[in-house]
């Protein structure tokens, strides 16, 4: 229950302590002077019983913890202990010297059951609402930049063979409540099995335990109860299983986070975790957009998601937007074309781009009479439709059209045919290619370090390279609280000095 009087008054001796210890220059000083977070109460006045229970810690002072907590890149214990001990949080926070304070287990609390993702992100955009307010981000925005960077997940890594033990005693915890004398069954062959496993190497073990595991699948799904949960034991068990195959993809990596993924960072180096997906404003770096996916996700899949974010909170899309080769997709410059946004976005180059080969925008293909002409204008209608991995029509030249042709080495290191793959995106990539030599790409190209920087800021500052909490909702909320925090400290700035030159041109006037 919310307490109806939230008048709270710093006294007069532990103000004049305040004001004459706190330096006017602090970050939160700046902060309470700048930002209103008033907001905050009404927006989550609904989690909160009207007429019932103990009156709650106030939202807009536990959110203000939170806050803390990724400003200074702290715990939950830490924050608390840092609030008794620091007389700059405590001012922040409306606290008297001698005031209590909440338990660190009310803040994960407030975290997770007050707020939760949905709450968070409506708090995210009411932010940058005020950023548009004050003027920091135009009306109709101009320029944004979209990256993503990964975030580590809060686990251990186990071996393959780790994994389905793991999984194997989760399903076993979950049988010796239904059927006793199965799970000792079981238990006692998985014993007597690791025993004469032992002097093996892992990948000896691994097929024994597996046909063991199978085994236990098939006894534990009619007897446990059927739940319609992925990450429910025995389906945490049955995916574990069948992501051996060597074939499998969007393998799950752990059981305490059954949704983190391995990603590639590059040829060499993977990621197990999340990705953190963000847009920012080129002019005012803030950030306006986000989202986070296991770390297995394409970044380029995640575009379209955050321009229509923005667009639905704030009822325009920005005229422009920056992105590296990971975006390259033709859906995507399809619909920036479509929505009249400019797209700078890095041509991908293809193998035959590297080899030196003609690629396909190098043939000229007409969808009327659905044809392809190669460079030395030979024509060919002959093709076949393409829809699992990539959408569109390979045509072929046939041995015979390709016979004697003086490009043939530019063209093709094949001895018969040589394909030509046409995407159905054919000319939305075509003119993303046009417009990656125009200068107004290559102007726009010099800011995408900007939002490198803001990465950058987000990692070393606001504590995202590592998740502290499990599961894509959780990371989700870090992120967003990690966010927030970078975008009230950049907004802090910037109203400060706009206030600043506005004063300033004031006294100039009178």
């Amino acid at each position: 229950m919310l307490r109806k009087d939230t008048s709270k008054q710093i006294s007069g001796f532990d103000q004049y302590y305040y004001d004459n210890v706190i330096p006017q220059d602090h970050l939160l000083r700046r902060i309470d002077e700048t930002i209103d977070f008033s907001f905050i109460r009404e927006m989550l006045a609904d989690r909160y019983a009207k007429d019932r229970g103990r009156p709650a810690e106030e939202p807009e002072f536990m959110f203000k913890i939170c806050l803390l907590e990724y400003l200074y890149n702290l715990s939950d214990v830490q924050v608390i202990e840092h609030i008794r001990l620091n007389i700059a949080y405590r001012w922040f926070l409306g606290l008297n010297l001698d005031d209590g304070l909440p338990d660190d287990s009310t803040i994960s609390y407030f975290r997770v059951n007050r707020v939760g993702l949905e709450k968070f992100e409506e708090i995210f955009h009411r932010l940058v609402d005020l950023c548009v307010e004050a003027g920091l981000i135009e009306s109709q925005p101009k320029r944004a930049i979209a990256d993503a960077t990964h975030i580590i997940a809060d686990v251990a890594i186990p071996t393959w063979l780790t994994l389905v033990r793991q999984a194997f005693e989760k399903v076993m915890l979950e049988l010796k409540e239904v059927d006793l004398p199965k799970a000792k069954d079981f238990q006692q062959r998985y014993e007597k099995l690791w025993e004469e496993l032992k002097g093996k190497k892992r990948d000896e073990k691994l097929p024994f335990v597996l046909e063991l595991a199978i085994e236990l699948l098939e006894v534990a799904q009619p007897l446990l109860p059927k739940d319609e949960d992925p990450y429910s034991a025995t389906a945490m068990l049955q995916k574990v299983i069948s992501d051996r195959n060597d074939t499998a993809k969007d393998r799950m990596i752990s059981v305490v986070d059954p949704e983190a993924r391995t990603g590639h960072k590059s040829d060499m180096r993977t990621i197990q975790g999340y990705k953190d997906h963000i847009m920012i404003d080129e002019k005012s770096e803030i950030i306006t957009a986000v989202k986070v996916t296991p770390a297995n996700a394409e970044d380029g899949d995640q575009l379209i998601d955050l321009m229509v974010q923005f667009q639905e909170h704030h009822g325009v899309f920005p005229t422009e937007v920056a992105a590296d080769k990971g975006y390259w997709f033709g859906k995507n410059l399809r619909y920036l074309h479509e929505n009249n946004i400019i797209g700078h976005i890095s041509w991908m180059k293809t193998k035959q781009h590297v080899s030196g080969l003609l690629s396909p925008e190098d043939f000229q293909f007409d969808p009327e009479k659905m044809e392809v002409t190669c460079p030395n204008g030979v024509t060919t209608d002959k093709y076949r439709d393409r829809t699992k991995d990539r959408k569109g029509h390979e045509f072929r030249f046939t041995k015979l059209q390709c016979q004697g042709c003086p490009l043939r080495t530019q063209c093709t290191n094949s001895k018969t045919v040589r394909n030509v793959f046409i995407s159905e995106y054919y000319f939305d990539l075509k003119r993303g290619r046009e417009h990656y030599h125009t200068n107004e790409y290559r102007e726009a190209g010099k800011k995408r370090w900007l939002i490198e920087r803001k990465h950058a800021d987000k990692v070393r500052n606001h504590g995202l390279r590592r998740s502290r909490y499990r599961g894509l909702e959780r990371t989700g909320i870090h992120s967003l609280l990690s966010s927030m925090a970078s975008n009230i400290k950049r907004m802090s700035k910037l109203i400060y000095e706009k206030r600043q030159r506005d004063q300033s041109a004031l006294l100039q006037t009178t």
